[in-house]
């Protein structure tokens, strides 16, 4: 079946073609009017070049996403709403889902008994697996770890506050010292999980985890704050692959 993919981030789409296994892939950068109608035009835009029609049509989007509704975005505001109702497409099939949750899915293994992918970039997503199984909670939002508060030296903030990649530009953090405190602040948060869900795997990833001082001071406020038992038992791994690992998820939930 031909597929589109589509990795939406706060700042940054990629656009993944798969016509019969002949793959084509295109990025392009947001800006804050990104909306409705530009996701849709774009769209359309493939789908003639490609004459793509009757296809798979997987959506991944950084917020909260409930019964395929995007229903918050902090980064890409214009885009709240976005349903598989007011997408104007060929598509025979369309899938809308957080980004993280899209990705972990490139990455399961049912072996394991726990799996946490935490993605870093100009937001913060947490996506859990049980047994190789999607956790996503009552509501489907399970894994909003960007949206946790914590006590800082600067004050009470959520996570997204004051460890994301728009905090940091916000904050015109550049010193090394300053980015390693945004990474032991999510470190920190993500002892509390580890503590609460005692996983066999980490996976990290975003473009701030490739930033070595970020990464780091994560790995060790994770292994100064968690209980010793739960963090002999985990393997973290971060995510090199980070790229494609969005668009490789959907396609894997669009197959199933």
């Amino acid at each position: 079946m031909q597929t589109l993919t589509i990795d939406i981030s706060g700042s940054k789409a990629l656009f993944e073609i798969d016509i019969q296994g002949r793959i084509e892939q295109y990025k392009i950068a947001l800006a804050d009017s990104f909306n409705l109608a530009s996701l849709n035009s774009l769209i359309a835009e493939l789908e003639q070049d490609y004459g793509l029609n009757g296809y798979a049509l997987g959506i991944a989007v950084p917020g909260l996403v409930q019964a395929q509704e995007l229903v918050s975005c902090q980064s890409l505001p214009r885009l709240k709403g976005l349903s598989a109702a007011k997408l104007i497409t060929k598509a025979s099939r369309t899938l809308i889902v957080n980004d993280c949750d899209a990705g972990m899915q490139a990455l399961v293994d049912p072996k394991q008994v726990c799996e946490l992918l935490v993605m870093c970039d100009v937001g913060i997503g947490l996506s859990i697996a049980i047994n190789g199984v999607p956790f996503t909670g009552a509501s489907g939002m399970a894994g909003e770890l960007g949206h946790s508060r914590l006590l800082t030296e600067f004050g009470e903030f959520s996570l997204e506050q004051v460890a994301s990649g728009a905090a940091i530009k916000r904050r015109n953090w550049t010193r090394n010292e300053d980015i390693a405190r945004a990474g032991s602040y999510i470190g920190a948060s993500l002892a509390w999980v580890v503590n609460l869900f005692n996983p066999s795997r980490i996976y990290l990833a975003g473009s701030l985890m490739d930033n070595p001082h970020y990464y780091q001071a994560c790995l060790a406020s994770i292994k100064e704050m968690a209980l010793a038992i739960p963090v002999a038992q985990v393997k973290v791994n971060r995510v090199d692959d980070r790229e494609t690992i969005v668009c490789r998820g959907l396609k894997v939930m669009l197959a199933k």
